[in-house]
Formats: structure tokens, sequence, C-alpha cells
């Protein structure tokens, strides 16, 4: 299981240089740890995601960079307004107000998280592919084909399929706990609303799930379908297929479009009753953590706060504030509150929207008004409060 040669020592391995694991590294660095991260892919990097940040997320950014306004720096748009549209052409409107969220390409986004770590003595190695992580005594060791590294805590950020399940008994999502989606950047999308409107469709054979499409960047709108697997694979089309039929149906928003370059289609561990947070050392964050919004998909301010969690835990066990158990308590106490409850209460809407769907129920005026009013309620968005 790899080179034979003399481990190299760290207080804190965190796999993954996404989202969750740049939180998680600046963290516990600022906490005084000694502090790897490996990643497989080279930065910067594009990565299949709906690009879309709240603005509670673009706040961690800020903190994160330590700079306001910190998403400014990157090619972004600002989306002021959240559009529901329904088959029969009726829109419910929620506009954000002086609380703006963001739409901001992974490719910049994760490139500045990638560059802050850097600013706080992290070491980053790209292009490390692990082969495989296991416990000892004292810690844990990690193989790559060129090192072995030893750590005393590990953080697992590194999403879908996390090398660290195996070491707490995590099986692949499925079912209810899994979602899929399809995302493309297209050209020439026509604007019917505000240019920062973000506008989700509920659609005709997309059962607990929607259609997006998001103001454009530098020229391109993100586009793209999010559905629920169960669902999903009760369906007799694929992704592209789904994408292809979304898109027809809306020709005011495509006629004139054209996808820049080919979809690419991704799996979302999404949340459920399962506390996934970590123990023994091993603390888990953003995707690798199943920390996906269920309702509406969102998983890059889930994965911040979880990797902010993992990371100031995992800082204070090294510096000796706090111990081990306490630390995996406080850690899976956020995950609990923050993201694992608020999920219940949202796979129930997200089964009644897909009730009042397939049952045409938009089409009455009274539904439509009890749908305006939830729609602008803060629970839609766990991750967005309407002012501020």
């Amino acid at each position: 299981m790899g080179p034979v040669s003399e481990p190299e020592q760290w207080d804190v391995l965190v796999l993954g240089a996404g989202p969750a694991g740049c939180a998680a590294a600046i963290e516990a660095a600022r906490a005084g740890a000694r502090v790897l991260v490996v990643d497989r892919a080279s930065f910067p990097r594009p990565k299949v995601c709906g690009d879309a940040v709240s603005n509670r997320g673009g706040a961690l950014v800020d903190g994160l960079v330590g700079a306001d306004d910190a998403l400014c720096r990157v090619p972004h748009a600002r989306v002021a307004r959240s559009v529901a549209g329904f088959p029969n052409g009726a829109k419910i409107v929620r506009d954000f107000k002086d609380a703006p969220g963001w739409i901001v390409p992974r490719l910049q986004l994760d490139a500045l998280l990638r560059d802050a770590l850097e600013g706080e003595g992290v070491v980053v190695r790209e292009r490390t592919l692990v082969r495989g992580v296991c416990s000892v005594a004292d810690g844990f060791v990690a193989s790559t084909d060129d090192a072995t590294i030893q750590s005393r805590l590990l953080i697992g950020a590194d999403g879908p399929g996390s090398l660290v399940w195996p070491l707490l008994g995590v099986s692949r999502s499925k079912g209810r706990s899994l979602g899929v989606a399809i995302t493309a950047y297209v050209d020439g999308v026509t604007w019917g609303g505000a240019l920062g409107d973000s506008e989700h469709y509920f659609e005709h054979g997309l059962d607990c799930g929607y259609g997006w499409v998001f103001p454009d960047v530098d020229g391109s709108a993100n586009v793209g379908v999010y559905q629920r697997a169960d669902r999903f694979q009760q369906g007799d089309q694929k992704l592209p297929q789904l994408l292809e039929v979304f898109m027809q149906a809306h020709p005011e928003r495509f006629s004139a479009a054209r996808i820049r370059e080919r979809p690419r289609t991704w799996q979302l561990p999404i949340t459920d009753d399962t506390n996934r947070s970590g123990r023994d050392g091993v603390f888990v964050a953003g995707d690798a953590a199943h920390a996906i919004d269920p309702l509406s998909g969102e998983g890059i301010w889930q994965a911040l706060h979880t990797g902010r969690s993992a990371g100031m835990h995992a800082g204070a066990v090294i510096d000796g504030r706090r111990s081990l158990s306490r630390a995996h308590a406080l850690h899976a106490r956020l995950l609990q509150r923050d993201i694992i409850r608020p999920a219940r209460r949202r796979l129930q809407i997200q089964e009644a929207i897909g009730w009042l769907v397939r049952r045409r129920m938009y089409e009455h005026r009274a539904i439509r008004t009890l749908l305006r009013w939830g729609f602008t309620r803060p629970w839609l968005e766990v991750s967005k409060a309407l002012h501020g």
C-alpha cells in the first residue's frame, strides 16, 4: 500500500480542495494546526455545478478570504430575485432586496478559495491521487503514488464516494438520499425579466425536481435540470433528454441559444436523517457529509458551513482547547441543527410541490396565492435570509 518511506507528519490531512476542504483547512490552520490539503485536480479547474452562492455563502467566502465582497474579484453575476415558473406560464417572484445572492463559476470560486489557503500557510498538493486511507494507533495514514502521509486528524471533503466513508461504514447514496443533475453553459439566452433573475421551473416530467436558468456570467448562462434520484429512476428519459426537453419547452428563453460545450452530469448526495459528521478522528464536510439541500439542490453554502465547522473543531483538538469527543459532538450538533433538521421539512415541501404540479393545482388562484406566500418565507432557502 504505497511506497516504503518515512511517513510525512501532519496535524490535519484534508482530502479535497473544493469549498468544504478549503474552508476546513483555513480554519484549522488559523487554530495553529499544520495542515496538508491534497486534491487530484489541478487548479484552476472547472467543476460541474449550478454555480449559485447565497448571500450567507458569500459572507463565508469573505471571512475565509479576509476581504469584503470577495466574490466581486472574480467573474460573477448578482442574483436580485428568485422566480418560480409553472407549466401554465404562472410565475412567483421573490425579491432578495438588500441581500442578493451570486452566480460564480466554480472555475473562479474554487481558485479564489484555493489561493486563500496559501495565505494561511496551508500546504496544498494538486494532481495528487490518494490511493488509500487507513487508521493507525495514533492517527491516519494515507498513501499516494510518491508519498506516505500520516496525520493526527483526517477531514473528508472529497465529495461523493469519499475515501473516508469506508472508515465510517458509510455507503453510497441512493433513492431519496441522492439527487442527479445535468448542467450546461449556454450562450444567447433571452431574458424575459431582469438580468438578476434566478429562474426555477417546476415542470411536468420533473417530479421532485426542476429546471433552472441562472443569470449569465460573461455572456453564458448556467442552465440545467435537477431531480431526486428515486423519481428520476421511475422515468424513461436520460438526463441529456430531460435537459433537451426542458429547453425546448421554453423557446422564449432558448430559441436563439447555443450550448457552449457538452453538458455534464453529476450526482448529489442529499441530506437525509443520517448524521454523517464523522467520528474517531475523522471529520466530514460538504458533499462527503451528504450536506446538499434536498429541495433546492444547493450545496456551496452547506460545504463552506460544514467545512468551517470541521476545521474549527479539528483545530481546537490540535491546540488542546477541546477533547476529540467534544469536538465530534459539536460538529455533529451543527449538522443536525443546520443541515439535517431543515432537510426533513424541505423534503415535505418538495413532495408537496410535486403533488401540486402533477395535479395541476397551480392553475387555481387560491393555490397560487398560497404558493406565493410560501415562496417568500425564509425556509425556502435555509442558507439565505431575506434581509441579510
